[in-house]
């Protein structure tokens, strides 16, 4: 049995997104943040044993590679060489290989793959003969299938293949080295230790094909993404255990709460409060996009705007020095008409047509294929469940309601 670290899409010194005005702490924090995940990174790979690391491409953000993010990458190389686990570089899309970039001198333990896929191989300390095969990128883009370059070569207890790129959608020409599932599994490798994409995922279960997501999100983009961390990966006669471990040091979140008839600031404040508690039990420090929806709140609009506004500014102020903190940002406010669904379900006039047709479900699906049938829909979405389009059609018609009905619509 051999055990280690799979991790990508590191993007050491990353600046973060859509934050404006934060406290000097938190910025400071914020922007610290892939260092600290990097750290706990190297951490749990010395407090596992782990044989080796694998980093499948983008150490770095950008074609420009900070002498802080070199130095600060150097210093936790050297932390695993003495601790005597040797490490298994690509470098991807983001941190491609040119001339441009002024390369600090990487430790002895650190091995990188060249811009054509090669076969580097490796003895662990119990005896166990490993050959990992992988390639770092020349340039930004690359539209070529690299996997179909990965051959099997001698004899080795287990083969990995690691593969900075995207799965090919079949319908467009790739840019990240696109691959397939099929393509993959044909190549029997015992595991392929993905990068690129930042959401943590088995591609083709039970098939040991894995993306480990990045280590720390730095944009509510990535909110809908998972859990930020690593794969812990023991390989031996039964195929591949990979078990998730978190690295974040802040997280990113969207979260709305829902007020029906007259509101009140104390009303508002707990209920804030209490969502702040449900989080901060969640994250050790996270930025939360709130959004609020309003049902006949008894307030007019710019009311209730304001009192969110100030609401969000003062509680905001009580986590300035909180090392748990959690940071409100201001979403949408929605304000929603009161409305009898069976009345209008029953009315015989335009918007009862509009939301008997959406009771349908087989029109609810059948307006979903459209957005199902791109292949960027088919390849990021998950099927919907019955849940789901029970949820659209909720949404659907109160869109409808609030868009076309008044309090003196007669239905």
């Amino acid at each position: 049995m051999i055990r280690f670290v799979h991790t990508a899409d590191l993007h050491l010194d990353r600046p973060f997104e859509g934050l404006t005005k934060l406290p000097n702490a938190l910025y400071q924090r914020t922007a610290a943040s892939t260092f600290t995940a990097f750290s706990t990174l190297i951490d749990t790979t010395i407090h596992e044993g782990a044989d080796f690391l694998i980093i499948a491409g983008d150490v770095f953000d950008n074609s420009h590679r900070s002498i802080k993010a070199q130095r600060y990458f150097i210093s936790e190389m050297k932390r695993l060489q003495v601790a005597s686990i040797p490490v298994f570089l690509t470098y991807g899309n983001h941190d491609f290989i040119n001339k441009s970039w002024n390369h600090l001198k990487l430790p002895d333990n650190v091995h990188v793959f060249p811009v054509s896929p090669a076969m580097i191989p490796l003895h662990t300390a119990s005896g166990q003969c490993v050959h990992l095969y992988g390639f770092s990128y020349k340039q930004r883009w690359i539209s070529a299938d690299m996997s179909a370059q990965y051959t099997r070569t001698g004899h080795a207890d287990f083969h990995i293949a690691i593969l900075h790129g995207e799965q090919s959608s079949g319908e467009t020409e790739g840019s990240y080295a696109p691959f397939t599932i099929q393509g993959l599994s044909e190549k029997r490798f015992d595991y392929w230790a993905l990068g690129h994409i930042h959401k943590r995922q088995q591609l083709a279960f039970p098939l040991p094909i894995w993306y480990p997501g990045d280590i720390q999100g730095l944009s509510f983009k990535e909110s809908e993404l998972g859990q930020k961390g690593a794969s812990i990966v023991e390989l031996d006669e039964n195929g591949a255990h990979v078990r998730f471990f978190s690295t974040a040091d802040v997280g990113w979140n969207c979260a709305s709460l829902a007020f029906s008839g007259p509101i009140t600031a104390e009303a508002l404040e707990e209920s804030m409060n209490q969502l702040k508690e449900e989080q901060r039990e969640r994250h050790h420090g996270a930025f939360i996009r709130l959004s609020f929806t309003f049902t006949a709140s008894g307030l007019e609009r710019y009311e209730a705007e304001e009192m969110v506004r100030e609401m969000i500014e003062a509680i905001n102020e009580e986590e300035m020095d909180q090392p748990d903190f959690i940071w409100f940002i201001p979403g949408n406010c929605s304000f929603r008409t009161v409305w009898d669904k069976k009345q209008i379900i029953d009315s015989p006039h335009f918007v009862g047509d509009l939301f008997r047709l959406i009771e349908r479900t087989e029109n609810v699906s059948l307006a979903t294929d459209l957005l199902y049938q791109h292949h960027s829909g088919r390849r990021y979405l998950a099927a919907l469940t019955q849940s789901d389009l029970e949820e659209i059609k909720v949404e659907s018609e109160q869109l409808l309601a609030e868009a076309l009905l008044s309090p003196e619509t007669d239905i």
